[in-house]
């Protein structure tokens, strides 16, 4: 078996999107091959998500190294006493950078680099947000010259929620981001047009591959003996966060336009929001008292809720970018569940969504799209017709099974070629 140094901030017991990649590459990456080391962070910042059921998961063949972080709140309350709060907020946005997690850099270099002293470490793999995990990974990179492979799984120069506030925190990050895809030996990004943008720093080298998110299985084992069983009141769910463009209000518009003609009854529909959102992150008001809201709950409990809806839902905003793709259409797309995809109509998301048939895809800047494609699966399911017909064989491709194969396939591949040179 080959090791792979694997670093992710987001890790058991911490949950979250950014936490099931690397929990589920543990997982199935020995099928072919690999064990894995985990550095993670032992004290981490603040955070919605937090699911000791998690830990669980963790196979007892790997093992998981957890280092100190000096947090951003440290740094705050030393030049900040006072808790002034627009001073605070300027040093959010201007002193520290990469993100917040950087006074995880020190400590956890050091714990790593005891790592590969002890162990025979074939590659470092390590996984964004935050994007000090790639830095991390970098040093160590540069001192042992051990292949490297850097995942991005969201953008980074160009994310439109990245604070760069002046000229120098543009050429800084513009100059990190250059540093990282130029040494590492694999870069991978979860959807195309991240490896688009990140290969402006050199882009006749073919480095970029692009393996999105996905599901595993095993979580939906028992999950859908009654995939399509009518809720009494037309139930769709909403897993996740959402916030600045990226919002269910079209949507609540759209079927509140419909309640006040007279439509559907205000009584026949519900929302269920699965999260840490609340009413007030709504900025359509919730006029007919058709939303609920959850707030965060454990993993396996969020998929019991979704797997009790009649629809789930999924949004995406042209702003956020059309190419974007969710996390959890990959784990939509294992419950078997009819879905309304308010997302870019032109976009990745809605072609994965008509590839695999799991539903119906409404442009998200669209309101009388928005209006027929819901009214559509609210007549199906009156009249107990809601369906979907999932294609299984485009589905299969997004498991942790066979991602975590391709992974395995590009680890053994810079498994055998020198690093990169420093440019």
């Amino acid at each position: 078996m080959k090791k792979v140094l694997i670093i992710a901030y987001f890790f058991a017991p911490l949950s979250g999107a950014g936490a099931f990649r690397p929990l589920k590459l543990i997982k199935y990456l020995p099928l072919y091959g690999w064990e894995s080391i985990v550095l993670t962070v032992k004290n981490p910042d603040w955070h919605y998500a937090y699911d000791d059921q998690l830990l669980n998961e963790i196979p007892p063949q790997a093992r998981v190294v957890r280092s100190f972080m000096l947090r951003s709140a440290f740094f705050y309350r030393f030049l900040n006493p006072l808790r002034v709060r627009r001073f605070d907020l300027m040093l959010r946005r201007y002193m520290v950078h990469p993100d917040e997690q950087i006074g995880w850099l020190p400590f956890a270099v050091q714990k790593a680099i005891s790592i590969i002293k002890n162990n025979h470490i074939d590659a470092i793999y390590s996984t964004s947000g935050p994007l000090t995990s790639h830095l991390i990974a970098y040093r160590l990179c540069k001192r042992f010259g051990i292949p490297w492979m850097a995942d991005f799984r969201d953008e980074w120069f160009e994310n439109p929620d990245l604070p760069l506030p002046t000229g120098f925190h543009r050429r800084l990050h513009y100059h990190l981001e250059g540093m990282i895809v130029k040494k590492a030996s694999q870069v991978i990004t979860a959807a195309p047009i991240f490896g688009r943008l990140l290969s402006k720093h050199c882009p006749n080298e073919p480095k970029f591959e692009t393996i999105t998110m996905g599901f595993d299985p095993d979580d939906y084992t028992g999950r859908h003996d009654q995939p399509h069983q009518r809720n009494e009141k037309f139930t769709l769910t909403f897993s996740g966060l959402f916030y600045g463009s990226f919002r269910p209000d079209p949507l609540l518009k759209a079927v509140n336009n419909l309640i006040a003609e007279g439509k559907i009854q205000n009584q026949t529909v519900c929302f269920r929001f699965i999260g840490a959102n609340t009413p007030q992150d709504l900025r359509e008001p919730d006029r007919y008292g058709i939303c609920e809201f959850t707030g965060f709950v454990p993993h396996e409990r969020a998929l019991h809720l979704a797997g009790q809806s009649d629809v789930l839902l999924l949004l995406l905003s042209r702003e956020r970018g059309k190419d974007v793709i969710p996390s959890k259409t990959f784990e939509y797309m294992a419950l078997k569940k009819p879905v309304l995809a308010i997302v870019p109509s032109d976009g990745n998301a809605a072609k994965i969504i008509r590839e695999t048939g799991i539903g119906l895809v409404a442009d998200f800047e669209n309101m009388s799209d928005i209006a027929d494609a819901f009214f559509r699966m609210y007549k199906q399911w009156a009249n107990g017709s809601l369906s979907s017909i999932p294609n299984a064989d485009e589905i299969e491709k997004y498991s942790y099974i066979n991602l975590s194969g391709r992974f395995a396939s590009l680890l053994d591949q810079i498994a055998k070629k020198p690093p990169q040179e420093d440019s």
